[in-house]
């Protein structure tokens, strides 16, 4: 089913690359014989040490290392990766049990390792598509970068289950010459797609099943608890009132209505202290409802045969009139128009 992702504009002085993941790109940018004061003269600084990296300086580092690697140094950068490269989140995908439980721990935590673009992804019967938008699209490494995430996903996923990961598809808003073109395909055992509408890959959904045979179950529960401290620590109110109050609607919706009192109630808040604390966070309970609803109308109608009148019945609204206007408003389209163009992209 679709999911919400955290996004942070790179505009904002907090969007960063971790350091373990920027790493990467350094020890990747001095293989290709950038010296250290080439290096350190892109990031305005010694070294990469344990310090985050802004998105500026990371982008930067990344054309200099393209403009001596060649046009093929986005994909042998995510062929670099290790799970060193994503700091605890890394470690966070050895513990689960299949790649599937993998996934949701990437969407959940990717912006512990930076904020260069967001994840999501959808299931559709047998076939899963898994998007990144890449907050970076206006820059010029906007292609090299959405390379070198595919890369990195997949190389994630093939240490992470013990064998390579092929016969898929992968579609890039960016276009490249015909050589680049054929040697992405060769190493990635993929059908690659340019110009696309969307960086996305799509496989089958068997694949989610498949198992991570160094799995921890005991250790899992303890990795995730670090993972959302640092989450906390890093988006407060994001994780705070507002991740709370999300998950009571989420919980709530598809069993009719979802009140302001019953979601107050869930918290062991009054309704009062309940609106203040969101306004307090800079957003209002209409704005997480409408978000919420919008989210699961998009499952039902993406992943269901379900009536749409059925749909609105379980998202709470009076009559299904009501709901194709909310819909539209979200989507721009309304909810028939949503599900053809789901069925076709498939």
């Amino acid at each position: 089913m679709p999911l919400t992702d955290c996004s942070i504009p790179v505009a904002t002085p907090s969007a960063r690359v971790v350091a373990t993941y920027a790493h990467t790109l350094w020890d990747a940018a001095h293989a290709e014989g950038l010296d250290d004061a080439l290096l350190m003269a892109t990031l305005g600084r010694a070294a990469i040490g344990d310090d985050d990296v802004s998105v500026a300086a990371y982008l930067d580092l990344l054309q200099a290392a393209r403009e001596q690697g060649g046009p093929l140094f986005g994909w042998r950068l995510g062929q670099c990766v290790k799970p060193t490269t994503y700091g605890v989140n890394g470690i966070l995908l050895l513990a689960c049990p299949t790649l599937g439980d993998a996934l949701q721990q990437v969407l959940r935590f990717e912006s512990l390792v930076h904020d260069l673009g967001r994840s999501s992804f959808t299931r559709h019967g047998d076939r899963v598509v898994y998007a990144w938008r890449n907050d970076c699209a206006a820059h010029l490494m906007a292609g090299v970068l959405a390379e070198s995430v595919f890369s990195g996903i997949q190389t994630c996923a093939q240490w992470l289950i013990g064998k390579p990961l092929s016969d898929f598809d992968i579609e890039f808003t960016h276009v490249t010459d015909a050589a680049t073109s054929a040697r992405i395909a060769q190493w990635s055992g993929a059908r690659v797609r340019w110009g696309a509408a969307e960086n996305r890959a799509i496989f089958p959904a068997s694949v989610l099943a498949w198992p991570i045979p160094q799995a921890n179950k005991a250790l899992l529960p303890l990795l995730q608890q670090h993972a959302e401290a640092l989450l906390q620590a890093r988006y407060p109110q994001d994780v705070g009132i507002v991740a709370q109050v999300r998950q009571s609607i989420s919980g709530r919706l598809g069993s009719g209505p979802v009140k302001l009192v019953n979601v107050a109630s869930d918290l062991h808040l009054s309704t009062r202290t309940l609106q203040r604390r969101l306004a307090d966070s800079g957003v209002a309970y209409q704005t997480l409802l409408d978000s919420s609803s919008h989210e699961l109308a998009r499952h039902y109608l993406g992943n269901s045969a379900m009536p749409v009148a059925e749909v609105a019945y379980l998202l709470g609204f009076q009559d299904t009139p009501a709901f194709h206007h909310a819909f539209k408003g979200w989507q721009g389209q309304g909810p028939g128009q949503y599900r053809v163009s789901v069925c076709q992209k498939i």
